[in-house]
């Protein structure tokens, strides 16, 4: 699947609510032919692999309460992956943008990446899904994220980086007291 009916199928599927937004995915997938979802997930799988960046880690940090690595931060990049093309460039571009698109609540990824191989399954009622795409190091620890490190709990450090995003998730600084 080319990125550009990739992006359409995500953007038409969007919806605020997570269950929502799973089963409108599933719905607009279901639209599709079955090696089409397949193409879908691939790029899926580019797209939250293309967000592996410690830049975008650090935002997921601050957004989701201080969760680092992990399924944590897989979750945050299928979110990221399945909020459409705007938010998922911008995010690339500066992952403090996304102060743009949150209110101030923790993100998940609510399983969407596996909206495609449930319209596959019910597709074709094959489990072959996974060997479609070829991906036999499926369960193989994702690499590091790109970038150079920082200290994630140093708040200045986050607060220099994400001003958005630190006036959404975290309390303002404390004032020093002025004295009577």
């Amino acid at each position: 699947m080319e990125w550009k009916p990739f992006w359409k199928v995500l953007d038409d599927a969007y919806r605020p609510d997570p269950v929502d937004h799973f089963e409108a995915l599933k719905d607009r997938l279901g639209e599709l032919k079955w090696f089409e979802v397949v193409g879908f997930q691939a790029r899926f799988d580019e797209a939250a692999e293309a967000a592996n960046r410690i830049d975008l880690e650090g935002a997921a940090y601050l957004i989701n309460g201080g969760e680092r690595g992990g399924d944590g931060f897989r979750d945050f990049r299928v979110w990221l992956v399945a909020r459409g093309r705007h938010a998922y460039e911008a995010a690339l571009r500066n992952p403090d943008s996304l102060a743009d698109v949150l209110d101030g609540d923790p993100v998940d990824g609510f399983g969407l990446d596996a909206a495609a191989l449930r319209v596959y399954e019910a597709k074709t009622g094959m489990s072959d899904f996974y060997d479609r795409l070829d991906r036999e190091e499926k369960d193989a620890p994702p690499p590091p994220p790109e970038g150079d490190d920082f200290d994630f709990e140093d708040e200045a450090e986050l607060r220099r980086r994400y001003p958005r995003l630190c006036h959404l998730y975290l309390t303002p600084p404390e004032q020093p007291d002025e004295g009577p």
